[in-house]
């Protein structure tokens, strides 16, 4: 069986960098439970390796991001194999976004159903020009779900409801001015838009930025009060490795000899 899902890794001074490719070009970079199952996997086997530092997700060629789940899969599904299928795709988003490094999504193309999903959980969207956006699930007789309950948080009810009651596209550039797209990139430079955010993310501490991603987790899943709370204990557990005192150490001895 052809695997759909590439995941290198390349060891940096400042840590890992993981990039995971999802890898079915002949079938726009579709996910089926084949390709779920993989990318399940890849990203548990990311989650339990320390020096993971950083990953980039992107699909193959320079047409299409994630094309969603396979149509032909589901159409053979029933009741109880829908609800399986589903919610191995909804624990494909939850690793995303609960791994303990951030997660690139590097759209190249594009992001339909399941793949606008997946650049959601994603800590932050690099897109290039051509690339779009879409939630088509209901001309195919089925309701956006799992992790689209994310997009009205990112974008707005209105739109939100908007792109899961019509299915249209939303561009790469509209996707960027209602907040959905972070970085917005030529065609010619998309690799050297995720360059400056890796050598951005990289410069911060791994353990603050693992952390740091962990409170804006918390930050969406609980009342201001608690978060405010949970931030307060995050940041004295911040001085239980020596990585505060070093990096401080360092900024504060750049001072000094500037």
């Amino acid at each position: 069986m052809v695997n759909l899902i590439n995941t290198t890794i390349e060891d940096t001074p400042d840590g890992a960098i993981a990039l995971i490719t999802i890898d079915n070009q002949r079938k726009a970079n579709t996910l089926n439970s084949a390709a779920i199952g993989d990318l399940n996997r890849s990203l548990s086997e990311l989650h339990s390796n320390p020096d993971i530092a950083l990953v980039i997700l992107t699909g193959a060629g320079d047409k299409v991001f994630i094309g969603g789940a396979d149509i032909k899969e589901m159409s053979t599904l029933n009741t109880e194999s829908a609800r399986t299928f589903i919610t191995n795709l909804h624990h494909v988003c939850h690793k995303i976004r609960y791994l303990h490094a951030p997660v690139i999504a590097r759209v190249n193309g594009l992001a339909l159903g399941a793949g606008m999903e997946i650049a959601a959980v994603c800590d932050m969207v690099v897109a290039c020009q051509h690339a779009a956006f879409a939630m088509p699930e209901v001309r195919v007789g089925i309701p956006s779900v799992i992790d689209a309950a994310l997009l009205p948080r990112i974008l707005g009810a209105g739109l939100a409801r908007d792109l899961v009651m019509t299915g249209r596209m939303l561009s790469a550039a509209d996707a960027r001015v209602a907040g959905f797209v972070q970085r917005l990139a030529e065609e010619t430079t998309l690799d050297e838009e995720i360059q400056t955010v890796i050598d951005e993310i990289l410069a911060g501490g791994r353990q603050a930025i693992s952390l740091q991603k962990q409170l804006c987790n918390d930050w969406e899943n609980n009342p201001l009060a608690s978060g405010i709370q949970i931030g307060i204990e995050t940041f004295a557990h911040s001085y239980d490795t020596a990585e505060p005192k070093t990096m401080m150490e360092r900024f504060l001895n750049r001072d000094r000899s500037g």
